[in-house]
């Protein structure tokens, strides 16, 4: 399917007619009446990315990589096929026909509410039609991301873009929590420096009496055989590029040197914590990804197109592979973290810092790659939880 504006108008009327036939049935089994609301859901992804490929149609194309473009476009036709599944679902139920390749209708109403609540519509069938439109409706969510499609939207709503709203005057601050972990291919450099960032961030946050939203900090390398129970997938995945594909390491080593180095030896954060956030830091071993990764973490964070492409491709195998296992409502969105380093919202590439002389020159480099995270960080912190950074009296941040 190609991704150009007529191709997604096309779902987007689909939609839409089936969310009409919805809305016109009464008396649905509750059931049906959540498929109706996953439908009325997904045009609200699709129109701001319609708005974007036809406003910008060079750019839409520059920022995706050719194997992102193809998986986007096959995205695309899933959608399409759930949405022509349920508009026939909805037309079936409201005519009584029992079966289309029979010709076969229900003189009664009731007879055929009750033949779709047990045979043809089974609450399993259901179930898993909801369970597809809610996984495709997440991974568009993070090409929309990656796209900055937003923007392109004149009309942005509130429920989809500020899924966390500020708190009116007199009302409470959400208390939810979300889960993190950073990934990069080996778990030593820049997934261990964001997640001491955040860390840090977190417990400046929380000395000061502010709200802080994140419960699980963590990293891991996609390329670690270490702790990691999915190497076989990783191994197996259609790679965008060859190169894309890099050898699995053991994994079990330290944080590299220079990294740690930047991140605590500064005056950022002079409070007792941090030393301790050092402390564990310096002591831990990188690992590999859990089979359940996009199924307990909220967010998984990656630094480049490419770990992006990688992420979301693993993504879809291990719900291919796993099920619930590895999936879950709302849960696992990959984020492109260079996404928050520039206004426009184009992603930046956050790349491993090549050091060719070692000494003050790793350090250096390495000193940069840190401002560049902490920056990247506290913008997502702004961005996705309404975060407000401590004040500089009280921590130097």
């Amino acid at each position: 399917m190609a991704l150009d504006p007529g191709t997604i108008l096309s779902i987007i009327d689909l939609i839409q007619r089936t969310v009409t036939l919805y809305e016109r049935i009464e008396g649905l089994p509750q059931q049906m009446t959540n498929l109706g609301r996953r439908m009325q859901s997904l045009n609200i992804y699709l129109v701001p990315l319609e708005a974007f490929v036809k406003s910008k149609p060079n750019t839409a194309s520059a920022r995706l990589f050719p194997g992102q473009k193809e998986d986007l476009s096959k995205l695309l036709g899933n959608i399409k096929s759930n949405a022509e599944k349920v508009h026939d679902l909805f037309e079936r139920y409201e005519n009584g026909i029992l079966s289309r390749s029979r010709d076969l209708v229900f003189r009664a109403r009731w007879a055929s509410q009750i033949w779709f609540s047990l045979v043809d519509s089974s609450p399993e069938k259901i179930q898993a039609l909801m369970d597809d439109i809610e996984y495709d409706r997440g991974i568009l969510n993070d090409y929309l991301t990656l796209l900055n499609a937003r923007a392109a939207w004149e009309r942005p709503s509130p429920q989809v873009w500020s899924p966390r709203p500020s708190a009116q005057p007199g009302q409470e601050p959400s208390s939810r929590t979300y889960n993190i972990i950073f990934v990069d291919p080996s778990n030593i450099g820049r997934s261990i420096v964001a997640e001491g960032l955040t860390k840090l961030l977190g417990q400046a946050t929380i000395k000061a009496n502010k709200p802080w939203h994140l419960n699980l900090i963590h990293s891991a390398g996609f390329f670690v055989r270490a702790r990691g129970n999915c190497v076989d997938v990783i191994e197996q995945l259609n790679y965008s590029y060859p190169s894309w594909k890099i050898p699995i390491i053991a994994g079990g080593a330290l944080p590299q040197g220079y990294a740690l180095d930047a991140l605590f030896d500064n005056r950022m954060f002079e409070q007792p914590f941090k030393q301790t956030i050092r402390n564990s830091l310096a002591a831990r071993r990188s690992r590999g990804i859990a089979k359940d990764m996009f199924k307990r973490y909220d967010f998984v964070v990656v630094f480049t197109s490419r770990e992006h492409d990688n992420a979301t491709k693993l993504k879809q195998a291990l719900r291919n592979k796993y099920g619930d296992a590895a999936f879950a409502k709302g849960k696992g969105r990959v984020l492109h973290l260079g996404a928050y380093l520039t206004a426009s919202g184009a992603p930046k590439e956050i790349v491993v810092p090549k050091i060719i002389k070692p000494g003050a020159e790793g350090r250096q480099l390495w000193n940069a790659k840190v401002s560049q995270i902490k920056t990247a960080i506290k913008g997502f912190l702004k961005q996705e939880m309404d975060w407000v950074a401590p004040e500089q009296a009280t921590t130097t941040i």
